[in-house]
């Protein structure tokens, strides 16, 4: 293969920072090769059920309605992610630049990589809990709350999305424990007082942590670690909201990243390697939102178009 052979620019991913970048490449002429895991825009946003009132345009009913408007803007442009699931990055043997490795082991090469692959939600890693997901098992009260109006739920976590979970919940009359390892909560504190002083929210005095899931014929039962205590809580179902981790491919250990996992990035999002650069919420960033991922997006487009001589 010559240098001449090699993808200008390969992004992958096609939540809001993806997107971004695929419309801000086409509008600088760059020639791109556009791909994403599920072969679909959106990312996380398909997996907010609440309102979007916080993005240009706007207000959204939820995810959903932000990706179908998205969608619209990429099809008057014949803009899509092709459907291709890379997992791992290495280096040409060649040229010095990356190569990105689908599941099926076929490869693309490209002068420069633009990294979105975005976040997945932490899990519990206990058993039961894969079995139990999409029943008993959530990761969305704004999703599934629902399913189990004026029922007993428990929530596990202490940060914002486990607060407001909980809060959700106990708007559908659940009674709602809340199962948190740590009681100095990452919530906000207008979260944690709602809470604290909602009648329908219980939140036990101990740091609790959930080591095994089993399922009941009503429901499931949580066993519970409460400071060397052992207690079992039997559910309609429990929902985790312990933060998110980021969705990084094999093969970028080398990439700096934060304390979390997080990949740092310049001002720009280019990366401790020159030719990748990583946007939206796989960065370590202050502020995890669709808008602030679609304007990083635009940023990598416009330094890849001038590394490239486009610009």
């Amino acid at each position: 293969m010559s240098a001449s052979d090699l993808l200008p620019v390969l992004v992958i991913g096609a939540g809001p920072a993806g997107v971004s970048t695929a419309i801000w490449l086409h509008n600088f002429d760059v020639p791109f090769y556009w791909v994403d895991a599920d072969g679909e825009v959106g990312g996380t946003l398909r997996r907010l059920h609440n309102e979007i009132s916080n993005f240009p345009g706007g207000p959204f009913e939820d995810g959903q309605d932000l990706c179908a408007s998205l969608v619209e803007h990429l099809s008057a442009l014949s803009l899509a992610p092709k459907r291709r699931n890379i997992i791992s990055l290495r280096l040409s043997d060649h040229f010095d630049h990356p190569v990105a490795v689908d599941d099926q082991g076929g490869e693309l090469e490209a002068r420069r990589v633009v990294l979105a692959t975005g976040t997945a939600y932490r899990r519990l890693g206990v058993p039961g809990e894969a079995e139990g997901m999409g029943d008993f098992v959530s990761q969305s009260a704004a999703g599934d709350a629902p399913r189990f109006t004026g029922r007993s739920v428990a929530v596990v976590g202490g940060g914002d999305a486990a607060f407001e979970n909980a809060l959700i919940l106990a708007d559908h009359d659940c009674q709602v424990t809340i199962l948190a390892r740590n009681h100095n909560f990452r919530a906000r504190p207008s979260f944690v007082e709602a809470a604290q002083h909602h009648r329908s929210i219980h939140i036990p005095p101990r740091s609790s942590v959930v080591t095994r899931i089993e399922p009941t014929q009503g429901g499931c039962r949580l066993f519970v670690d409460q400071q060397g205590h052992q207690s079992i809580i039997e559910v309609a179902a429990v929902f985790i909201r312990i933060g998110v981790d980021p969705r990084v491919p094999g093969g970028c250990q080398s990439l700096r990243k934060d304390e979390r996992g997080f990949v740092v990035v310049d001002g720009r999002g280019r990366t401790s390697h020159s030719e990748i650069f990583a946007v939206g919420d796989l960065t370590s960033t202050p502020l995890r939102s669709a808008i602030t991922a679609a304007g990083s997006g635009a940023h990598a487009a416009k330094a890849c178009a001038e590394d490239l001589g486009f610009f």
